[in-house]
């Protein structure tokens, strides 16, 4: 009877209840002409209800693992991370992003983290100095920001458009262009290069009455960047709150002691590292710093003098492409061996800096299509394969450094990605036919945001996701790849795009380290 009468109450009432939501529903993205399926709706329902930051930095905890024992120098500590929300219940999903340092007078270092997928993480960190460190777990992102990351922002289009200028015979035309594909041409100008991008092309609107191909220069629309984001900022501002935006967590220890057993003090030495060669396994510490001076523990690196390292550029022809990091690069270079002043150093643009004598034989080109505040000479840029497909098989005496990063964060992701692979493809060409070529491929780098914009066109996710990219797709191929995110989020200053150059030599020492011989 009471079953009856409960079946009775719920068709008189829950059914039209349920038939009024749904026509409600539908009425209602009818008149706005957008029609969506229940599943979705529900979908859209659900993550409306769910709390955005469901981690809260002020209520979650972290203590040092096996705090009983102390921490030795030479040995490996842990840090244990428990989310907790803003009840202090315990989280149990993964996914958040984290920058965890240990920072003193005497040194700094980086921690690996690792996601257990329960709402707890476990921080590695190495003791590579003795006395207090300062103990640093920053929440830069809850997985909530990372979920929008990957799949509302990455797969955005038109997140950076240029303004190009035609110019022909005294007559000049201004018009917009972007990145898109082969099919989105229709009366537009089409400038395809499949060896570098595949299927994605650079398109700008036809002048009026010049020729596609009078285009002379291209600027970036910041405004354009400026005012895009801004909205998107606007809409998802609780994504990217103070609260859970690079939020220090305070529920733990404020530092820790790191003790000395008399033994010797070169703690990296007493770890028998591996050579520095290509495909490294992943080390549980990329390393750390003393002073200005970085300690490998990936594998076994050292300080080069400036002969030693003559002596290794002796009769090696060195390519460095990329982006203004790299150009850091070969800037740094030229200082470790006092040839900056050299007349032999020429730098014809900001493009291009080579160095052709008998100490060095070093050229450093940008890839195309920059974003930048300045206007640029049209394809004043190199792709990749136009150096390396024509590189003189008879001397195959090369070193080529690669790192295209800085500028691709406001790329499609699928388009970067076949980007990438293009670029694997052409290392490939070369190195079947100059065998002994060494390749290196310097990874991005977590960088200052100074708006909140910055934070969703070249956020350190998205930074982040770019060195994943690189390891997927560059590893197993005998590739160096010189890893310096944990050197840059370790170092004692701001991570700006343009780090000091005692971080620029330091890294560079881990470049010698790779294709010198010790």
């Amino acid at each position: 009877m009471l079953r009856k009468l409960c079946t009775r109450l719920f068709f008189i009432f829950c059914i039209p209840l349920i038939l009024y939501l749904l026509l409600t529903v539908v009425f209602i993205h009818e008149s706005a002409r957008q029609w969506i399926s229940i599943p979705k709706l529900f979908q859209q329902m659900f993550a409306t209800v769910r709390s955005v930051g469901v981690i809260s930095a002020q209520k979650t905890t972290f203590f040092l693992k096996n705090a009983q024992q102390p921490v030795i120098i030479g040995d490996y500590f842990s840090v244990i991370i428990e989310t907790r929300n803003s009840t202090g219940q315990h989280c149990k999903s993964g996914g958040d992003f984290w920058f965890a340092t240990i920072r003193s007078h005497k040194g700094n270092a980086a921690g690996k983290v690792i996601d257990f997928n329960n709402g707890t993480y476990e921080v590695i960190f190495f003791a590579g100095w003795t006395g207090k460190a300062t103990v640093e777990i920053i929440l830069v992102h809850p997985s909530e920001t990372i979920d929008f990351i990957e799949e509302k922002l990455w797969p955005m289009k038109d997140r950076i458009i240029w303004k190009g200028v035609f110019s022909y015979n005294k007559k000049h035309e201004t018009k917009t262009c972007r990145f898109g594909k082969q099919n989105e041409h229709l009366n537009q100008c089409v400038h395809s290069y499949p060896l570098a991008l595949g299927q994605t092309v650079f398109l700008c609107e036809k002048p009026q009455i010049l020729s596609c191909d009078t285009l002379i220069s291209l600027k970036s629309v910041s405004n354009h960047v400026e005012k895009k984001f801004s909205q998107l900022l606007h809409e998802n501002k609780a994504l990217f709150s103070k609260d859970v935006t690079y939020a220090r967590l305070i529920n733990g220890p404020h530092a820790i002691e790191i003790i000395s057993t008399g033994s010797s003090s070169d703690v990296a030495n007493e770890l028998m590292l591996p050579e520095c060669t290509a495909d490294l396994p992943t080390p549980l510490s990329d390393g750390f710093w003393i002073k200005n001076i970085w300690t490998s523990l990936q594998c076994k690196s050292k300080q080069w003098s400036k002969e030693e390292i003559m002596q290794c550029v002796k009769g090696k022809q060195f390519y460095f492409m990329g982006d203004s990091t790299t150009r850091q690069w070969s800037q740094g270079f030229l200082e470790l061996l006092n040839l900056s002043t050299s007349q032999f150093t020429k730098i014809p643009n900001i493009k291009l800096t080579y160095h052709n004598s008998d100490v060095l034989n070093l050229t450093f080109h940008f890839h195309p299509y920059t974003i930048a505040r300045r206007s640029c000479p049209y394809r004043i840029g190199r792709w990749e394969y136009e150096i390396m497909d024509n590189l003189n098989s008879s001397t195959c005496n090369y070193v080529l450094v690669i790192s295209p990063w800085a500028h691709y964060t406001q790329w499609v992701k699928q388009d970067y990605i076949e980007r990438l692979y293009l670029l694997r493809d052409t290392i490939l060409r070369l190195r079947e036919r100059c065998p002994k070529t060494i390749f290196v491929v310097k990874t991005p780098k977590p960088r200052n945001h100074k708006t909140g914009t910055s934070l969703l066109y070249t956020g350190d996710g998205l930074l982040y996701d770019i060195r994943e990219f690189f390891f997927k797709i560059f590893s197993g191929l005998g590739i160096h790849i010189i890893d310096v995110w944990d050197m840059n989020l370790a170092y004692p200053s701001s991570n700006n795009i343009h780090m000091p150059m005692q971080v620029i030599y330091q890294e560079l020492q881990m470049f010698f380290s790779h294709v010198c011989k010790m």
